[in-house]
């Protein structure tokens, strides 16, 4: 009975390890501050060269979101629409590779220089994980009390 318990403990974590596991390391995200706007359409590096004080930063490692986003990554297709990026953002892979992903404000994606078809999940994701929108910059900026 012992060696049956073990033997089902070993399966479930090896399971569930592998379940979670992702080849992505973490991500970079550099990006405007929602409401600011350009007077010529971003593309995707620019935002790394622009006034700090309107560019936020944050790098996530946290691995079930590093996990969706690899499988949408995955699904991505290739697309004929530009990006007027809002979005920068460097994929740090395990095996020490980089992915460069430009999002725009309106779902619009650039995956290392290819744009790409819409993708709504994945824009959501990463909109909502980074903070984006965030409700008391919006308030203040259109007056909403």
């Amino acid at each position: 009975m012992n060696k049956f318990i073990t033997f089902s403990f070993l399966i479930s974590i090896i399971f569930f390890s592998c379940s979670s596991s992702t080849s992505i390391d973490n991500i970079e995200f550099h990006y405007y501050k929602p409401g600011i706007s350009t007077p010529a359409q971003n593309f995707c590096a620019s935002i790394l060269f622009v006034n700090s004080e309107n560019v936020r930063y944050k790098k996530i490692a946290n691995k079930p979101f590093l996990k969706k986003i690899e499988n949408h990554l995955n699904k991505l297709k290739p697309s004929n629409e530009s990006v007027n990026s809002r979005v920068f953002a460097l994929i740090n892979y395990k095996s020490g590779n980089i992915d460069t992903l430009c999002i725009g404000e309106y779902r619009s994606l650039c995956l290392n220089g290819n744009f790409m078809s819409n993708n709504e999940d994945l824009h959501n994701l990463i909109m909502d994980e980074i903070d984006f929108y965030d409700k008391k910059l919006y308030d203040s900026i259109y007056g909403k009390k």
